[in-house]
């Protein structure tokens, strides 16, 4: 035990230390973007499935018992939303991003990734038996140098990239990588976490106007959706064979059912109630003249603080002022890049995000940052 409680005390030396604690003020912190978590919607469509005796639990995995009509009808919905032959439930973003590298790439492949991408996908590259190739971040230059250096030695390419960066908030050259992807003949895959529900024309994702060809996209539908799970949408040979093939799939209990039924609804949601995108995007808009930052590119704004105990000290301060914000040190994002990252919702009203301005503007001069 003396080797656990050393290692405690080295993340606390190195203000690495973290801890569980209660949402507490207001929200500068979470994915619900588009407030959807408490959408009345969504709150009488779950009390109705109750007492219409949808069961609580899926009672086995999706290949034994567990195959319940809630996830086949999610499935068939989602695969006609998103534009895709064929679509497969995971029960998390993050069970369906390890899922998805895991089974997919062979040893005669090789994965080329952002060097920013989240740590579900680094951890499914991790367990592939695939070769990957990190690059610089949304380096157009660099992709393709990697592409050119192999093309003529892969069996199949993969290019692993986030459509918007969770932690820098900032968007990927959806439509350059696409045709890189296609040049060389590579297959695309697209972690649309944060962009699902909210970029697009309908909110379909930033990959909304891409074709099919050559990608693969993930939906996370605990973020903007305000459920839970994760969404793979891709060709039909490609969702049965992870069906077939992927360890987190076969080997987990299949998600709720009532889990696949209220994401089904959500999705209806954001395609009923485009305001509530206008309305996030005006926030946005309204940030970019209001937060002491250079550039926001969407609802997630980074403020690098660089040092570790500076980025927690200034969070326990705007805490205390009723905002909820964390830091977000190593290894969450690089070395040297410890931060807080706001997260605006549609929530937020003018007023609470001129105040939250004002302190955050004020602990960043005593910080002379």
């Amino acid at each position: 035990m003396n080797k656990f409680q050393k290692k405690l005390r080295l993340f606390e030396q190195q203000n690495r230390l973290r801890c569980l604690s209660q949402p507490s003020g207001i929200d500068f912190t979470s994915n619900d973007y588009l407030g959807m978590r408490e959408h009345p919607k969504l709150r009488h469509a779950a009390l109705e499935a109750l007492h219409s005796g949808m069961p609580v639990g899926a009672g086995g995995s999706r290949l034994l018992h567990g195959n319940c009509e809630q996830h086949i009808q999610l499935e068939e919905y989602a695969a006609l939303y998103f534009g895709s032959e064929k679509a497969l439930y995971f029960a998390t973003g993050y069970q369906a991003n390890t899922a998805i590298f895991q089974a997919l790439p062979t040893r005669h492949d090789v994965i080329i990734y952002d060097s920013l991408i989240h740590a579900s996908s680094r951890d499914g590259i991790q367990n592939s038996n695939a070769k990957s190739i990190k690059i610089a971040h949304n380096d157009l230059n660099a992709c393709e140098n990697a592409l050119k250096r192999i093309c003529n030695s892969a069996e199949t390419i993969w290019i692993a990239i986030e459509s918007v960066y969770s932690m820098d908030g900032d968007l990927a050259p959806l439509e350059d990588l696409q045709k890189l992807a296609i040049n060389y003949n590579a297959i695309l895959i697209i972690d649309e976490a944060h962009g699902t529900g909210i970029f697009g024309e309908t909110g379909k994702g930033l990959s909304e106007d891409l074709s099919y060809e050559n990608i693969i996209t993930l939906h996370t539908c605990g973020k903007a959706l305000g459920v839970a799970g994760g969404i793979v949408c891709g060709s039909t040979e490609i969702i049965d064979l992870l069906i077939n093939t992927a360890r987190p799939f076969i080997y987990s209990t299949a998600p709720p059912p009532m889990q696949a039924y209220l994401t089904k609804i959500a999705l209806e949601i954001i395609r009923d109630e485009p305001e509530r995108r206008k309305k996030l995007f005006q926030i946005i808009e309204l940030c970019k003249t209001l937060l002491p930052v250079s550039e926001i590119n969407s609802q997630i704004v980074p403020i690098i603080l660089k040092d570790d105990r500076i980025a927690l000290n200034i969070a326990e301060i705007l805490q205390n002022a009723g905002y909820d914000i964390h830091a977000i040190r190593p290894p969450s994002v690089p070395e040297g890049s410890a931060r807080l990252r706001i997260s605006l919702n549609i929530n937020l009203t003018e007023e609470i995000l001129r105040n939250f301005s004002i302190c955050l503007s004020e602990q960043l001069k005593k910080e002379a940052l």
